[in-house]
């Protein structure tokens, strides 16, 4: 079955914008490598996430495709496009980073909301992922007499299932390569201390959750990760054989 989006008076199908000759993302792909291998990744995840508690996968997966398309404006000064160990945030000051780093969710906005293909709950969605949430390593770069205030996102948090997932699975992939590298990749601390540092921060305060609905979101991003690292991870409701 297609899924589709009400769109005014009209459903109009949407699948056309996960074709990898759609322009838009012909850009992203060429512009951004790395942004845009780390948005196919997002985009396994949520997948995941909407068929275990029923959102609309292809909305889903169109969100996080595009969700970080603002990077194409600055590729260079996010870590995933960094091909050599030179990175551009050592040699500028903590708060211009951040103003650096933080612009791609309105770039984004901007970017789809001039294209009339991109639904507006799309966008809502995808302007929703970061929330007001800190950007910490500037914040941390900048010492202790910043304010944490200043090295927020300026954005809406979540207010619907749809941007938690993306918010969740976003910070969860970047967090999982980050660690994977770094050969301290343990699958469930990082869901689980994601979830939990979202919790803490006030950005999942504007969802309505069921307590169910987050263990599956759990359980399929754990999979997930499964999947993408070849290992075995396992919650307790997880109850295959271990010679499965």
């Amino acid at each position: 079955m297609i899924e589709t989006i009400e769109t005014q008076d009209t459903h109009t199908d949407l699948s056309f914008l996960l074709e990898s000759t759609y322009p838009l993302l012909k850009y992203l792909r060429e512009r951004a490598p790395g942004t845009h291998k780390h948005s196919q990744s997002v985009a396994s995840m949520v997948e995941a996430v909407s068929v275990s508690i029923g959102l609309e996968v292809t909305v889903m997966k169109i969100c996080a495709l595009y969700h970080d398309v603002g990077k194409t404006c600055n590729p260079v000064f996010f870590t995933e496009n960094q091909i050599e160990e030179d990175n551009p945030h050592d040699e500028i000051e903590p708060w211009m980073s951040y103003q650096l780093i933080s612009r791609h969710v309105p770039d984004s906005v901007n970017m789809l909301i001039n294209n009339p293909d991109f639904p507006r709950k799309i966008i809502e969605i995808i302007s929703q992922h970061h929330g007001n949430s800190i950007i910490k390593s500037f914040f941390d770069k900048a010492g202790k007499t910043a304010s944490s205030e200043s090295y927020r996102y300026q954005c809406s948090k979540p207010t619907s299932i749809e941007s938690a997932v993306l918010m969740i699975s976003d910070h969860v992939e970047a967090t999982s390569k980050s660690r994977f590298q770094a050969g301290k990749l343990n699958t469930i601390d990082i869901i689980d201390s994601t979830i939990t540092n979202l919790l803490d921060d006030g950005q999942l305060d504007g969802v309505v959750m069921k307590l169910g609905d987050l263990k599956k979101i759990k359980l399929a991003i754990a999979k997930d990760l499964e999947g993408s690292y070849h290992k075995r991870v396992q919650y307790p409701s997880d109850t295959r054989e271990e010679n499965d």
